[in-house]
Parts: C-alpha cells; structure tokens; sequence
C-alpha cells in the first residue's frame, strides 16, 4: 500500500524553541484513509486567526482540514468523523453552525468534548478530522442539533458513516438513539453506569444496522468527567466486550456538548472480512497496574490491534510492558516509556514506527506538551506522522501524566 506524507511543516509556537524535533504531516493518505493533523486556528507563523472569535476559529479550523484534503485529492466532502474540542460550552452555537455551512449535505459523525485546554492559551476550538477518499460512504440515522435535547444548533450530522471497510460511529452517550430519554439524570457514579450501558447498547445496534458487530470494534475511547466514575463504568464496558479484547484509552474530561453527560464513548471499527482481527497480548483489565494501582475494572482489553493493513495500540504511558511504572512526576521520562512500547507493540503487530500515520498526544497540564511532544517526535523522526494533542483533567491514574495514542498503516 502506498503511503503519501504531504504538506511537512516543522514550526510548532508550543515548543520551547518553536520547532518540532522532526516533521509533521498536515495529512496522510493510506489507501482510502487520509489521516489529518488536528485543524485550528493556529498557523504555522505561529498566529492566531479570529483571536477571541470562536466562530471565526472553527472556520479557520475548516480551512486547514480542506487544504490538507485537497492535497490528497480529497475535500471536505470525504469527512466521516470530527472531534471538536472547546474550551467553553458557550462557544457551542457559532463553531458547530460555522462548521455545519461548511459541511452541509455531509453529515458527519461527531464526538464533542470541554477540555481544559488547547495548545495555546488563544485557542477556543480545536477539530480533529477523519475522512476517507474515493470510497461510497452510507450515512445512516442522520440527526440534526436544531431539535436534538433542544440546543437549537443548525448543524447535522450522522450515527454512522459505513464504508466498505472501516465503520464511523458517532460519540455514544446516555441518550437514546431518537434523543427522546437521556438516562442517568444525577451525577452519581450509579448515573455514570447507568449512561454507559445506554451508549454500549446503542453502539451495537447501530453497529448491527451497518452489517457488522462488537466483534469488529478494534479501539475505544472511553471519556469520563471524574475518574471516581470509572469503578462504575467499566464493568459495564466489559459486559459488552466479553471475548473481544479491544485496545483503549481513558481519559477524563472537564465536560461534555451538555452538562448532564458523563460518559462518552467512540469506538474505532474495521469492518471483518472473514479472518478475526489480530489481538496483541490480550488481558483482562484486572490483573494489570494503571500506573501504581491495580483497579478491578473486569474488561477484555488487549494492546495491539491489527486489522488488515491498519494497527491501532492501546493508549501508551510511563507504565512498561511488565507493569512497571516509570518517571513519576517526569512527563518527558513518561513519554519515553510510552515510546518505548509503541516500538514494541508496532512489531509484535507486524509493523514498526516507519508506518506511524497519525500521534495524538493526550497531557493533564499544557507544561507537560512541549516535553512530551519533544519526546514522540523525536522517537518518530523520518516518519513524518499526522499530529495532534490535547489537554485532558487526567487520565487511569493520577501518576500518569501523558499518554499517546498511535494509528499505523504497514506499508
């Protein structure tokens, strides 16, 4: 499969010396997936566009997204999924109707958070994109914010983009799947519980109405907004798991698209094609240490995934392959570690770094993403992946400071 790595840029304003260690992709094209570095507002010059704007930044956002599309000879057309990253609630309205003019007839599936930060102090919005090119994409229960829970937003979207290969599901919650009952009204840890089961219900269905079923589900991303609902919420994740072994990643968020919501959930789906996917060193999430803990979470997870060409790794951190946490207190030291494992996971899944596509980098304090950053990409140079970032409340464990999710394409 061939591999494109366009628009290079090295310039990063985050970094203490302005530059990545080595270069980053504005977009990889694989076969039909293009994987994208995140869009913003912030270009390579290092300024801010529609400062204190965030409609303004969405679109500026948009812009980047198009142009990397357009690169590959794609375009906003070909979007399947976005992740849209806020860091106020109140700047919903103008970045979902600015991105909703320009994706109108698209209907992408969507995953919103509250974070607690961008990677910079100016930035309001942040769209992580997902598109595949030259392949019949089927947008399936396509629902619109104007009358979902009231909000009013005139944006529309989708539960599902299916391709002939890869499943695209929007971010699952505590709401039904008409947006008529939203379960888990109180902010207990029985509420959290109550919410999860509702979104892994509603993940199978909709995963049975595109031909497929968990069977298929490589990664999830859980999303929580307080680690204490993480004893609650697991169990149920591993009820609806029993068998698969996906890899994941937890991380805790400030908030939601709505106050009430304390779950969310995404899952990343290849489509069978008659051989299971290949699970790398599976475990139960028991028996294994988040950080210094052992938590009884009672899920089948694993820590690589390859389906076909594609391998996706669970989240990696400080903590070694033999459980073993290191760099307490040290977010570079963590890094290290989690690179570490990346190197091996990718070969025990038939690949190595040389086919990273795309690092996101997941920090509990913006003081942590130049060092950490620093780390990844030095481990990846000569790679040239799509990159991203957030800064998240936490993550498993308090200890853990950084983690980093990687997709690969073996070449």
């Amino acid at each position: 499969m061939d591999i494109a790595r366009r628009l290079p840029f090295e310039t990063a304003p985050f970094m203490q010396n302005g530059r990545m260690p080595a270069p980053v992709a504005s977009v990889v094209r694989a076969g039909e997936r293009a994987f994208i570095t995140v869009g913003s507002a912030l270009r390579h010059d290092g300024t801010v566009v529609g400062l204190g704007d965030p409609g303004a930044q969405a679109d500026a956002a948009m812009d980047a997204i198009a142009a990397a599309l357009a690169e590959v000879g794609g375009s906003l057309a070909d979007v399947t999924r976005l992740t849209t990253c806020l860091v106020d609630r109140a700047h919903r309205k103008p970045v979902y109707e600015a991105i909703g003019r320009r994706l109108q007839g698209v209907f992408p599936v969507s995953t919103g958070l509250i974070l607690g930060g961008l990677m910079l102090p100016e930035l309001l919005v942040q769209i992580d994109a997902e598109a595949v090119i030259d392949v019949p994409v089927d947008r399936l229960r396509k629902v619109g914010l104007q009358t979902w829970f009231s909000q009013g937003i005139a944006w529309q979207g989708a539960m599902v983009a299916a391709t002939p290969h890869e499943i695209f599901v929007r971010g699952q919650t505590g709401a039904s799947l008409d947006g008529s009952v939203m379960t888990g009204p109180g902010r207990t840890a029985e509420d959290a519980a109550a919410q999860a089961e509702m979104a892994l219900t509603n993940l199978a269905t909709l995963l049975g109405e595109a031909g497929s079923s968990m069977r298929d589900v490589a990664k999830i991303t859980v999303y929580i907004s307080d680690r204490g609902y993480r004893n609650a919420v697991y169990p149920v994740i591993g009820k609806h798991f029993r068998g698969v072994h996906p890899v994941s990643t937890g991380l805790i968020v400030p908030a939601f698209a709505r106050p009430e919501i304390l779950f969310e959930i995404d899952a990343h789906v290849f489509r069978g094609d008659g051989t299971p996917h290949r699970r790398v060193r599976p475990y139960h999430s028991s028996a294994v240490r988040y950080g210094f803990q052992q938590q009884s979470l009672d899920c089948d997870f694993c820590m690589a995934v390859r389906a076909g060409n594609h391998v996706v790794l669970r989240g990696q951190t400080g903590t070694d392959l033999n459980e073993v946490m290191h760099g307490a207190g040290d977010a570079a030291a963590q890094a290290e570690q989690a690179m570490e494992n990346v190197g091996i996971l990718l070969g025990e899944a038939g690949g190595r770094l040389t086919d990273v596509t795309k690092a996101t980098v997941f920090v509990t304090d913006r003081a942590f993403l130049a060092p950490v950053t620093e780390v990844v990409m030095r481990n990846l140079k000569g790679v040239t992946p799509a990159f991203s970032a957030m800064v998240v409340k936490g993550l498993a464990s308090p200890e853990l400071l950084m983690e980093v999710d990687i997709s690969a394409v073996v070449a």
